[in-house]
C-alpha cells in the first residue's frame, strides 16, 4: 500500500508538489475549501476543508492514516503544517518559533538588522509614530501577507497616510521600510548542513501591478553580489539552525549590494519550481518533497541535461472586461513548453491588477531581451 501525503493546500500553485509526491510513489491528499482550486484535480483525493481548521485536519490525518504533511504555497499553510508536523511527528521542519520568525516580515527584518544581514532598514508602525520624521520615499508593508498584498511605496506624507490606512485594512500589523531602487530578483537555494548546496537566480518582472510578479527568467549576478547573498543566507541558516531544505528569497540589487526584502520556506508560487526545473534540468520539486519528509536527496539537484533559457509568464489583462482568448505571436508560439489556463474563455475580468488568466512557459535558444521586453504584447489576452 502506498504511503500517504497530506498537502495543506490544493490551488494551482501546489500542483508541482502534488505531481512530485506522486512521482515519488505517494498517495496524495489535498485540502482546501475554494471551488476554484485546480490542484484538487491532480491529487488522488481531496477534502473541501479549510487548512486553518487544525482540529479537522487532525481528524483527517487519523482517518486516512497519513504518513507525512506538506505545506502548500502560502504562509498560513506553511505555519499550520509546521505546527501540526511537530505535534503529530509527521515531517521535517524548522522549530515552530523559527518558522514564525522567518514568515513574519518585521520579525525577520529585526533579526537581519541585529545580525548584520543585508536588508533595508525599517521601523514598526504604531499609532504614536511621528510620520513627519519618516524619510521618504518609504515602503509600507504588512508583516504577514505575501504576493504584494497591502504593499505600497509612499513618496509624500499624504500618500504615506493613505498607504498606512490601506495596509491596515489587510493586516493588523504593518511596518515601514527604506525604499531602495534596484533590480528585483529571486534567489532560490537548498541548504545542506548550514551551507548553500544549490542556488538558482531569477529576475522578477511586473506588469500593470508593480507589486505582483508576472514574468521570471534566469539571470547572472556579479560574483561579489552572488557571494554576499550566499554568505548572508548561510549566516541566517546557522543563526536560526534551519533544517536542510529549500529557502526562497526576494532581493533588491542596488549596484553590487543585495538587500533581502522577503523570504519563505515554502515553494514559490505560480509554478516557479517548473522554471527552476526547465532552466537547470534538476528535480527541484522532488527535492522539496524529500526534504520536508526527512529523506536524503539522491542527485535530484544534479543537472540531467544542458541549461536552458526559459521565461515563466503569468498572463494578465491591461484592463477589466470580457476575456475571450489569448493571442500568442507566431514568433514564439512553437516555443511554448507548458501552459495552464486559469480563466475560461468568455470570463469577466473584474480586477485586472490581481487576476491571472494563464501561466505560460517559453523556451528560447538563448536569452532575448527583445522578447523579454515585449512579452506582454507577444502573449496578449483579448479583452472586450
Amino acid at each position: 500500500m502506498k504511503k500517504k501525503i497530506l498537502i495543506l493546500g490544493g490551488s494551482h500553485r501546489d500542483i508541482p508538489l502534488i505531481e512530485a509526491a506522486q512521482e515519488l510513489g505517494f498517495f496524495v491528499i489535498t485540502l482546501g475549501d475554494r471551488d476554484y482550486y485546480l490542484g484538487h484535480q491532480y491529487s488522488d483525493k481531496f477534502y473541501k476543508v479549510d487548512f486553518n481548521n487544525l482540529a479537522r485536519i487532525k481528524e483527517i490525518v487519523k482517518h486516512e492514516n497519513v504518513d507525512y504533511l506538506l505545506p502548500g504555497s502560502g504562509e498560513a499553510s506553511y505555519l499550520n503544517t509546521v505546527q501540526l508536523s511537530h505535534e503529530l511527528k509527521k515531517g521535517c521542519f524548522d522549530e515552530l518559533g523559527v518558522a514564525r520568525l522567518v514568515h513574519n516580515k518585521w520579525k525577520f527584518k529585526e533579526f537581519c538588522l541585529e545580525n548584520t544581514v543585508s536588508t533595508p532598514v525599517g521601523v514598526y508602525y504604531a499609532d504614536d509614530l511621528d510620520l513627519e520624521d519618516v524619510k521618504l520615499p518609504v515602503v509600507v508593508k504588512p508583516t504577514n501577507l505575501s504576493g504584494g498584498r497591502g504593499v505600497k511605496v509612499a513618496y509624500d506624507l499624504s500618500s504615506l497616510q493613505v498607504a498606512i490606512a490601506n495596509a491596515q485594512e489587510t493586516s493588523g500589523e504593518i511596518f515601514l521600510e527604506e525604499f531602495i531602487e534596484g533590480e528585483l530578483i529571486a534567489y532560490s537555494v537548498f541548504i545542506k548542513d548550514g551551507k548553500v548546496a544549490y542556488e538558482f537566480i531569477g529576475r522578477d518582472d511586473t506588469y500593470k501591478n508593480k507589486y505582483l510578479i508576472t514574468s521570471a527568467y534566469p539571470i547572472r549576478l556579479a560574483p561579489e553580489t552572488q557571494k554576499k547573498l550566499q554568505l548572508d543566507v548561510e549566516k541566517i541558516a546557522n543563526a536560526l539552525s534551519l533544517v536542510d531544505g529549500m529557502f526562497h528569497l526576494q532581493v533588491i540589487v542596488n549596484g553590487l549590494t543585495p538587500y533581502i526584502i522577503d523570504v519563505t520556506r515554502r515553494i514559490p508560487g505560480d509554478f516557479y519550481p517548473y522554471l527552476i526545473e526547465y532552466c537547470d534540468q534538476v528535480e527541484y520539486s522532488k527535492a522539496v518533497v524529500k526534504s520536508y519528509i526527512g529523506k536524503a536527496l539522491n542527485q535530484e539537484l544534479q543537472p540531467k541535461g544542458e541549461h536552458s533559457f526559459v521565461i515563466r509568464h503569468c498572463v494578465m489583462a491591461d484592463r477589466n472586461g470580457l476575456f475571450t482568448n489569448i493571442k500568442i505571436h507566431k514568433s514564439i508560439e512553437d516555443k511554448v513548453v507548458f501552459r495552464i489556463d486559469l480563466k475560461a474563455e468568455n470570463t469577466e475580468i473584474m480586477n485586472f491588477l490581481i487576476e491571472q488568466i494563464a501561466i505560460i512557459f517559453i523556451r528560447l535558444p538563448d536569452e532575448s531581451q527583445q522578447i523579454i521586453n515585449n512579452i506582454n504584447d507577444l502573449i496578449d489576452p483579448i479583452i472586450v
